[in-house]
């Protein structure tokens, strides 16, 4: 019998994400579908299951709904987003006219996903559906071939197959898996890539680094320069407050020194003036002395008969009382005047020391206070040098942090680029995986499809022999 070409239409479940009270190893009491009673089915290790549904959610038994129409018996397993995609299947079964018709009318009447294998270009395998197709396989022996019956109530199954070349299906899948190795490639050469463009921000960033601890090491190395200085300009300043304090109290004491001068030439004045009042009346009292004296030698002259006994007593009683006068306002006056004058001797000479002593201690805190005055200019000049540097030192790092800041923005900008090149390379790459798991399923699907239509073939072979 020649063979013909049929076209197989094998409507595959709606691939959606598997309810969670779906996946469970107990029996339900009613179907959520269809409210029917469910009874455990070992079905899941069939090979549309096998290859689709992830090991952590298989359920040992499987539970599926044994109803003719029920959504729960379509197996909603969700194939990475291959929803309503068709595959092409390549197959030339001898076949004869009349399974081709029933075929035909199967694939017009059953709503769903068709596997066209018509196009040869077409790299995308689709789903099987086993709502009308019941599976017998054994749990035990997961690999074997699967045996489609016709065991359903008022349904018939028909295929239809489409000439497929294999060969330019393989070389298609050969195609894919370079793609994917030159993606591959790709991946791990933009890797390096990446590896060799973050190379020189690290060393950049290092760098930056050093040059900010050494500004910082010289900032603080300046800091205690300035520490010191300024320990040193205080000491000096209590130096200098001292000798000042010093020199303050001595021109007290010359003052006070000038002042004790000034109160002993007033009592000089004073004293040279009693003197003068003195030497005055010890003048006048000699004048009258001496006319006394010439009066008396007057009357000595005169005739002794006239002198008489009363004048020679007068005279001497007069020249006693003169003597005892004369000798007592001399005691007075050295009892009055000897002790002040003394002590305004005494005075003045231990003024005239102190202020010898007080000019020496001037001079030489003159002496000490000039050099003191040399070194707190020439500190002043170096503190303010140093306050200079200290400035331009903090606008230099000032200006060194702006410019690490925006190179450390430029870096962070360039390490984000980096990173979303990364995660678009990771995203690529993840696709790639998930086309090439997707490509290794699509061709365990139809390496199935091809066992389950040559067994066909084989059986339509067998019939038409018989």
């Amino acid at each position: 019998m020649a063979p013909v070409r049929m076209k197989l239409h094998i409507r595959l479940a709606a691939l959606r994400p598997i309810p969670p009270h779906w996946l469970f190893s107990g029996p339900l009491p009613h179907c959520p579908s269809c409210c029917l009673d469910i009874q455990p089915r070992s079905l899941w290790d069939a090979f549309v299951l096998d290859d689709f549904l992830p090991a952590q959610l298989v359920p040992s038994p499987s539970v599926l709904c044994l109803a003719a129409n029920c959504m729960l018996t379509c197996c909603p397993i969700s194939l990475n987003g291959f929803q309503g995609r068709e595959v092409m299947a390549d197959s030339e079964p001898a076949l004869d006219s009349d399974n081709a018709e029933a075929f035909s009318e199967l694939g017009a009447g059953v709503p769903g996903a068709l596997l066209e294998l018509d196009r040869e270009d077409t790299p995308e395998m689709l789903y099987m559906d086993p709502i009308n197709i019941p599976f017998l396989q054994d749990t035990e022996s997961t690999g074997s071939p699967v045996v489609l019956q016709e065991d359903m109530e008022d349904e018939e199954v028909y295929y239809d197959a489409e000439d497929i070349s294999i060969e330019d299906l393989g070389k298609h899948f050969q195609e894919c898996i370079e793609a994917v190795e030159e993606l591959e490639r790709e991946r791990d050469q933009l890797i390096r890539e990446l590896m060799l463009l973050r190379e020189p921000a690290l060393e950049e960033i290092r760098q930056a680094h050093g040059e900010i601890l050494e500004a910082y090491r010289l900032h603080a190395k300046v800091e205690l320069e300035r520490d010191s200085l300024r320990d040193e300009i205080r000491q000096v300043k209590q130096k200098l407050f001292r000798v000042t304090r010093e020199c303050v109290a001595c021109q007290y004491q010359l003052e006070n020194r000038r002042h004790d001068v000034a109160q002993f030439a007033v009592y000089r004045e004073e004293l040279e003036s009693r003197v003068s009042q003195l030497s005055e009346e010890l003048s006048q009292l000699r004048e009258t002395c001496e006319k006394e004296k010439e009066q008396l030698r007057e009357q000595l002259k005169a005739p002794r008969r006239r002198r008489s006994s009363c004048y020679l007593q007068a005279s001497r009683r007069l020249s006693m009382e003169f003597e005892s006068f004369v000798a007592e306002s001399r005691q007075g006056l050295e009892e009055q005047y000897e002790p002040k004058l003394m002590r305004l001797l005494e005075r003045r000479e231990a003024s005239r020391k102190a202020l010898q002593k007080t000019q020496g201690e001037i001079h030489r805190l003159k002496e000490t206070l000039r050099p003191l005055q040399g070194e707190v200019s020439k500190l002043l000049l170096q503190n303010k040098n140093l306050e200079q540097q200290i400035l331009l030192i903090k606008q230099k790092r000032d200006e060194e942090v702006l410019q690490y800041k925006d190179q450390v923005e430029e870096m962070e900008e360039r390490l984000r680029e980096l990173k979303n090149g990364v995660q678009l390379q990771q995203k690529k790459n993840q696709e790639l995986e998930e086309l090439r798991a997707s490509l290794h399923q699509e061709l365990s699907i139809y390496k199935d499809c091809l066992e389950i239509y040559g067994q066909l073939c084989k059986s339509e072979a067998k019939q038409d022999q018989d």
